[in-house]
């Protein structure tokens, strides 16, 4: 009977642990705002080479299309980007960083800095 008991303890524990871990990692929503959201965002899709630009000033390089998401860093006017896609929501453009501070990146920008 002693052992039912301490399995029982033991399960209790453990999914009491379970519950918390969310809690502790914080919400839903704020942890889709660090993640980089990828293409299903995308509207409009780029092939691979198809659009090399460059921002024309400096601007925020975020983790999703909108002022919402993480800035992930700072995009240097001039620093080579490749647009991979135009986002669903208007303005936006997925990008991967060619060189700079940000080199081998991709995130999102406001597509009003992008020459």
């Amino acid at each position: 009977m002693a052992g039912a008991t301490i399995r029982k303890t033991m399960v209790t524990a453990v999914a009491a642990a379970t519950l918390v871990v969310p809690v502790l990692a914080g919400s839903a929503e704020a942890a889709t705002t660090k993640a980089v959201v990828g293409t299903s965002a995308c509207g409009k899709k780029y092939p691979a080479g198809y659009w090399w630009t460059y921002p024309t000033t400096n601007t925020k390089f975020r983790a999703g299309s909108g002022t919402n998401y993480a800035a992930l860093g700072l995009l240097h006017e001039g620093d080579g980007v490749e647009v991979k896609c135009k986002a669903k929501k208007a303005g936006w453009m997925r990008v991967y960083v060619l060189n700079g501070p940000q080199d081998g990146r991709t995130g999102w920008v406001a597509s009003k800095y992008i020459a």
